[in-house]
C-alpha cells in the first residue's frame, strides 16, 4: 500500500492542524486493509477515554450524558449542534472542554496542606493529573494546565512554595519545546489567557484585603467575598476577549452571569462524572454507577437549561468589529498601564471604562448605514451573504458545508435570520439556511427576473438559459453574483463581480472576486482578487467600497 503526501492548505486550519501535530495529508493509493489496532500508549489512551466517556453517558439521556461525558472525560462527539451552540453563545462553553478549570475543581480536594496525609494527597494530586493529562490526549490546553498543576502539587509536596505566573511560563515553554506550534492552538491561547486573568485577579484581591485593614469586620468581608465572586470571572472574561476577537470567535455579552450562575455546579458536575466513569469498569460498582451518573445527569440538565436561558437574552451575541475592537482594547490596556505608573494603582483599571464606553459609541456610529457583503463556502461555488442595519441577505450557492459557513458569519453579525435567501441552485442536494423569505432559481422561467429590496440594496435575479445572474445596488455601487457563464447577451457593467471556477460570459467588471484560480482569470480586463480564505467588502453607501481578506492577483487599483 502506498500514500500520495502533500502539503497542507494555507486555510483558516492551516495552524490549527500543526498545533495538533499534522503537518501532510495522505491520501491512500488504493484499497487499505486492516491489520490490527495501535497498541501505543496515544491510542490506547483513546480507546479508554471512549469506553470512560460512555460509562458516563449510558444510564442518562442523550443531551445530559453528552454533556456531563464531555466535561468528565474531554470526549465531545456526542455533543449535538444545538447544546454547542447555546454553550457559546452563553460564554460557557470552555466547560465542555477539560482545561484548568476542571483539573483544579477535581484536585482541589487535595490541596491543603494539613492534617498526617497531606504528602498523600499531594501525591495524589500529582497522579490525578497525571491521569486526566493522558485521559484528554494531551491536548495543549489540558497540557498548560497540567504542568502548571504539577509546578504547584509538587511544590506542595516538597514544602516549596509555587508561583502561579512562574508556573504559566514553565509550562508554556516546556509545551513549545514539545511542539513550536502548539501556542497556535485557539484552545491554548483561550486558555492560558483565562489563567493569566484568574491569576492577576487574585492579586488584585490580595491587594484589596491588605488595603482594607482599617475598614471595618463586616464590611471588609462584604468587599472581599464579592471581589472573590466576581473579578475571577471578570478578568477570564477581559483577557480571552482580544483572543476571541483575533480568532474571529462570538463574542458573548452575558459570559460573566453566565459563569456565575454555571460555575457551582460545574465543580460537583466534573466529580460526579469521572466517579461514574470509574465505577463503570467495576462489574460489582453499577450501583454505584448508577447513582453517580444520574446525579450528575441531574446538575447537567441544569446546566443545559442555564446556557439555552443566557443564549437567549438580548446581548448573548456581541457583533463586535474585529479590527476596531482590538485597537479599543489596547488603547484601554494602555491608558491602564499609564495611570499605575503615574502612581493612580486604586483607580487604574477605571480609565479603561471611559475609552470603552466611547469606542462602543463611536463603534455604533461608524457601523451606521455601512453594507458589509461576505464571501463564504467553497472555492468553486461560492455564497454570498450582504448585513446592513441587522438585517441581511444571502445569494446562496453550494453545499451543507456553505450553509453551516452562512449560519455561523451571520450568528457573528447578530443576525438570528436573514430576510431573504436567494438560491441559485438547480438541482438542490442540502437543506438552505432559515431564512423569512426564498427565491429559488429554479422556479423561474428562463429570462426571467424579479426584484426585491433590504434596506439600502437593491437586488435583481435573472435566469438564463446556462446559469444565473443576481445584481445587487447599494446606491451605485453595483455587484454582480454569477452561476455558470451566466450569458446575457449584452454586456453588463458592475463594480464587482464574485465567480466560481466557470468563465463568465459579457460581463464587464472592474474586480473580480475569486477563491479559486482558474486560467481564464489571466485573460480578463478587470482586476483579480484572490480570496482563498473568503473575503470581506465593506460598503459605506454613496462613499466609498474597502475588500479586506485577500490580494490582488493581477494589478491593483483602487475600488470605490
Amino acid at each position: 500500500m502506498s500514500l500520495a503526501l502533500e502539503s497542507l492548505p494555507k486555510d483558516e486550519y492551516f495552524y490549527s492542524s500543526l498545533a495538533d501535530g499534522v503537518y501532510l495529508r495522505a491520501e491512500c493509493q488504493g484499497t487499505p486493509e486492516f491489520v490490527d489496532q495501535s497498541q501505543s500508549l496515544r491510542y490506547a489512551m483513546s480507546r479508554f477515554q471512549k469506553q470512560f466517556a460512555a460509562n458516563v453517558a449510558r444510564f442518562l439521556p442523550n443531551d445530559e450524558g453528552a454533556v456531563l461525558s464531555a466535561m468528565a472525560s474531554g470526549d465531545k462527539s456526542r455533543l449535538s449542534d444545538e447544546i454547542t451552540d447555546n454553550y457559546r453563545a452563553a460564554g460557557i462553553s470552555h466547560l465542555l472542554v477539560v482545561s484548568g478549570l476542571h483539573l483544579s475543581l477535581v484536585c482541589g480536594v487535595f490541596a491543603a496542606r494539613t492534617g498526617r496525609l497531606w504528602r498523600f494527597r499531594a501525591l495524589a494530586s500529582v497522579l490525578l493529573v497525571l491521569f486526566m493529562m493522558a485521559l484528554t490526549g494531551f491536548s495543549p490546553s489540558v497540557l498548560r494546565a497540567g504542568v502548571g498543576a504539577l509546578i504547584l502539587h509538587l511544590g506542595s509536596l516538597f514544602l516549596l512554595p509555587a508561583d502561579s505566573l512562574t508556573s504559566m511560563g514553565i509550562a508554556a515553554v516546556l509545551i513549545s519545546f514539545q511542539s513550536p506550534y502548539a501556542v497556535c492552538d485557539l484552545a491554548f491561547q483561550l486558555s492560558f489567557a483565562a489563567a493569566l486573568g484568574v491569576v492577576l485577579a487574585g492579586e488584585r484581591i490580595k491587594a484589596g484585603q491588605a488595603d482594607s485593614t482599617k475598614e471595618r469586620p463586616l464590611l471588609s468581608r462584604i468587599k472581599a467575598a464579592a471581589a472573590s465572586l466576581l473579578l475571577p470571572t471578570m478578568f477570564a472574561a477581559l483577557f480571552t476577549l482580544p483572543v476571541q476577537l483575533m480568532g474571529g470567535l462570538t463574542v458573548s455579552g452575558v459570559t460573566v452571569l453566565s459563569n456565575l450562575l454555571a460555575l457551582p455546579l460545574a465543580g460537583y458536575c466534573v466529580v460526579f462524572g469521572m466517579l461514574a466513569g470509574a465505577c463503570g469498569f467495576v462489574p460489582g460498582l453499577e450501583f454505584a454507577a448508577r447513582s453517580f451518573s444520574l446525579l450528575g445527569g441531574l446538575l447537567a440538565k441544569l446546566l443545559n437549561a442555564l446556557a439555552a436561558f443566557c443564549a437567549g437574552l438580548p446581548l448573548a451575541q456581541l457583533p463586535l468589529p474585529r479590527e476596531y475592537s482590538l485597537v479599543v482594547l489596547a488603547a484601554s490596556a494602555f491608558a491602564v498601564l499609564c495611570a499605575r505608573r503615574l502612581g493612580f494603582k486604586r483607580l487604574a483599571w477605571l480609565t479603561a471604562l471611559p475609552l470603552v464606553i466611547v469606542g462602543v459609541a463611536w463603534a455604533a456610529l461608524l457601523e451606521q448605514g455601512t453594507v458589509e457583503m461576505a464571501v463564504l463556502g467553497s472555492g468553486a461555488s461560492p455564497c454570498v451573504a450582504v448585513v446592513q442595519d441587522g438585517q441581511a441577505l444571502v445569494v446562496f450557492r453550494g453545499g451543507g458545508s456553505n450553509a453551516e459557513q452562512v449560519q455561523e458569519y451571520l450568528q457573528s453579525k447578530g443576525v438570528e435570520m436573514p430576510e431573504w435567501v436567494i438560491d441559485l441552485r438547480t438541482n438542490a442536494s442540502s437543506a438552505l439556511p432559515e431564512a423569512a423569505h426564498t427565491l429559488s432559481i429554479k422556479d423561474f422561467a428562463v429570462n426571467e427576473s424579479k426584484s426585491l429590496s433590504v434596506c439600502d440594496i437593491m437586488t435583481t435575479v435573472i435566469r438564463l438559459r446556462k446559469g444565473s445572474l443576481v445584481l445587487l445596488d447599494v446606491d451605485g455601487y453595483k455587484i454582480a453574483v454569477l452561476a455558470g457563464t451566466a450569458n446575457t447577451g449584452s454586456p453588463v457593467h458592475t463594480d464587482l463581480a464574485v465567480t466560481g471556477s466557470t468563465a463568465p460570459a459579457n460581463l464587464q467588471a472592474k474586480t473580480l472576486v475569486v477563491s479559486t484560480a482558474c486560467d481564464w482569470h489571466a485573460k480578463q480586463d478587470s482586476n483579480v482578487y484572490f480570496v482563498p480564505r473568503g473575503a470581506r467588502v465593506l460598503i459605506r453607501p454613496g462613499r466609498a467600497a474597502v475588500l479586506k481578506g485577500g490580494n490582488y492577483a493581477l494589478q491593483q487599483n483602487t475600488v470605490a
